[in-house]
């Protein structure tokens, strides 16, 4: 299919994980990508606006392309920060290099924090993402708490997911959700909002299949 198709998404139950991600070599492509491939572990995720932000903590004259993500998901921390390594991995970060936390990578995913019964959307607010995450997580906060997105804070990138035709809908504009639908492909959801039910969150939305 070539045209956009009206979908409702599947509810993303809010047990799972926020992420946050960053890439810096080929960012405008690497940053579609490790959503892609997330949304094929995860099944569906949740992602904030795409920002440019400049390097913290290593000396490189590549910009970041940052955002963050959720990932609903009862997995344990480390065995989901195992998946979210081998993203990295898979993308061609190498790991085991001695400076592999201050040279440019073409991905890096963290934890910043679970939300599941024990720890709910009420208290996000409590995290303290890094300076350069602030904007990205107050965005995936503010959809997960069913609260009005807040407008962006810098400097944004739009990237086209792989495979995706020329023209189609691109991440990192708007909040959105990549879906994994095993019997149609991938799918990208363009936000126009969210609306949090008691089972989890129903955005009925437009989306763009793969092809």
């Amino acid at each position: 299919m070539d045209a956009l198709i009206p979908v409702s998404a599947a509810p993303l139950p809010l047990d799972g994980y926020i992420l946050g991600i960053g890439t810096n070599v080929e960012p405008d492509r690497n940053a579609a990508r490790i959503a892609a491939r997330l949304a094929d572990l995860f099944g569906s995720v949740l992602v904030s606006r795409f920002y440019r932000t400049a390097p913290v903590g290593m000396t490189s004259a590549h910009p970041f392309v940052n955002y963050c993500a959720y990932v609903p998901s009862a997995l344990d921390p480390s065995c989901c920060k195992g998946l979210c390594v081998g993203v990295e991995l898979a993308l061609g970060r190498d790991r085991a290099h001695p400076c592999c936390k201050t040279r440019d990578r073409p991905a890096d995913i963290d934890l910043i924090g679970r939300v599941n019964r024990s720890f709910p959307v009420d208290s996000l607010t409590a995290l303290r993402p890094d300076a350069y995450l602030a904007a990205p997580f107050a965005e995936i906060a503010a959809l997960l708490a069913g609260r009005p997105v807040p407008p962006p804070q810098g400097d944004l990138c739009a990237a086209a997911l792989p495979g995706c035709r020329v023209g189609s809908p691109r991440l990192g504009e708007t909040p959105a959700t990549v879906h994994r639908d095993d019997g149609a492909g991938l799918i990208v959801v363009a936000e126009d909002g969210l609306h949090r039910h008691a089972d989890g969150l129903h955005p009925a939305l437009f989306a763009e299949q793969r092809l």
